[in-house]
Formats: structure tokens, C-alpha cells, sequence
């Protein structure tokens, strides 16, 4: 079983916090996303609530958009990446799990709280569309997140894991930022 790390690129959007990137966070991803060639399907994400259906398309082609333009966006892809395993082995510690056992122990926790059934259809989502290399946005991955969200007496320990994610994203998100500004400054002059 995967890692539910499927927002990843959900971070543009509102957090279960309603947080929002800052206006000069999301100005520099644009100028990023414009220069990669990606700035339509970025700017299709911003002020989008990642958990509603109807952002799951703008969601998808923006995954598309930087998947086919890699070599420009594979640093990026990169730090999502790191990211997702801080996750991962957040999601270790609480469940008191070794990694190999971490899908197993997670699918247990999962379907012993009423999400039990937006879970196994978001698993179902997931193995297809990895079979398919297919995105990852889909409305079963909304379902879950709001059904999540909406027993969070049962679900906390998760979803502190994913606000601990979201934090740490967040910095290397702007240190990233950081670095690419910095060498296209040196490049040009």
C-alpha cells in the first residue's frame, strides 16, 4: 500500500487549516510554473479547495504538465518527494511501525474508524491509478480527506502527520524558491 502522499500537490490550496500560501509564495511559484511552461495549470490550482471535486481535473493536469516538462521541474518533483517521506516516517512513529510494516499498520488504523469505506475506495483509486500512471487527484482521494477531516476524534494523530507535512513542505517550499531565484539572478548578468 501507498503512502498517501497524493497532496503533494495540493499544497497551493487551503490547508484543513484554510491556510493559504502568502500572495508572494504563489507569485514566485507562478514565475517558476510560467518559465517550466506550466503557468496555465498552475494558476488553474490557485485559490482552489483541493479537497473538492471539481479541483481534482485542474489538480491532474498540473501533476501532467510537470511530469512532461521533467528536466525542467524533476528539483521540484524532488523536494515533494523528500517531503512525502518526512511523512512517511511521521507516519512510522505514530504507528509505532517499521517501515515495511507501515501500509499494513495503516490500512488497519484507517479501517477501524468510520472512514473505513472512503478508505478502501480511495486504495481502489490509488492501485489504479498507479497501475495506469494515472494522477493521483481523484474524487475518492476528496472523499477521504473530508470524511478524515469530519472524524477527527478518531483521525488526529493522522492528521497532525499531515500538518506536520504541510509545515515542512512549506519551509523547503520557499527554500527552494530561494535557490532557483538566486541561480537565475547568476545566470542572467
Amino acid at each position: 500500500m501507498g503512502i498517501m502522499s497524493s497532496t503533494d500537490l495540493k499544497q497551493e490550496s487551503k490547508s484543513e487549516n484554510n491556510q493559504v500560501p502568502s500572495k508572494e509564495v504563489r507569485d514566485r511559484l507562478q514565475v517558476f510554473m510560467k518559465k517550466g511552461g506550466c503557468e496555465n495549470s498552475y494558476t488553474a490550482c490557485v485559490g482552489c479547495d483541493s479537497r473538492e471535486d471539481e479541483c481534482t481535473e485542474a489538480y491532474s493536469m498540473l501533476e501532467k504538465c510537470m511530469k512532461a516538462r521533467f528536466d525542467y521541474f524533476e528539483p521540484y518533483l524532488a523536494l515533494k518527494n523528500a517531503s512525502a517521506e518526512v511523512m512517511a516516517r511521521e507516519i512510522e512513529v505514530f504507528l509505532h511501525a517499521k517501515p515495511k510494516d507501515r501500509g499494513e499498520l495503516l490500512g488497519k488504523f484507517m479501517t477501524r474508524g468510520d472512514c473505513k469505506e472512503a478508505f478502501m475506495a480511495w486504495m481502489d483509486s490509488y492501485e489504479e491509478a498507479k497501475k495506469n500512471k494515472g494522477s493521483l487527484y481523484t474524487p475518492a482521494s476528496n472523499t477521504l480527506s473530508k470524511c478524515i477531516e469530519a472524524h477527527s476524534d478518531y483521525y488526529q494523530p493522522l492528521l497532525t502527520v499531515v500538518k506536520n507535512y504541510k509545515e515542512h513542505y512549506s519551509k523547503e517550499r520557499i527554500a527552494f524558491l530561494d535557490a532557483w531565484e538566486q541561480a537565475q539572478a547568476e545566470a542572467e548578468g
